[in-house]
């Protein structure tokens, strides 16, 4: 693991240290591209409890969110 340059905690994807912008096109370079492509690359279960740790009964509230067209609301918890 390799530390991001802001703080002394590791991290397992430390953001890239290239430009932002690629200075023959203008746009994000290929390594803040797949940074970004990295973040959003995450598991989910099919069940609250599929993991480790045992969710409370009731959730503090739910965020929106919309999957390939399809809206969901996601619990979260104050634990």
């Amino acid at each position: 693991m390799a530390t991001s340059g802001l703080s002394s905690t590791q991290q397992v994807n430390p953001y890239p240290q290239s430009p932002f912008l690629d200075g023959t096109t203008n746009r994000p370079s290929r390594s803040w591209q797949q940074f970004f492509l990295n973040l959003l690359n995450f598991s989910s279960a099919t069940t609250a409890t599929a993991g480790s740790a045992t969710l409370p009964a009731n959730p503090v509230g739910f965020i929106n969110v919309t999957v390939n067209g399809k809206a969901y609301k996601v619990p979260y918890y104050n634990v």
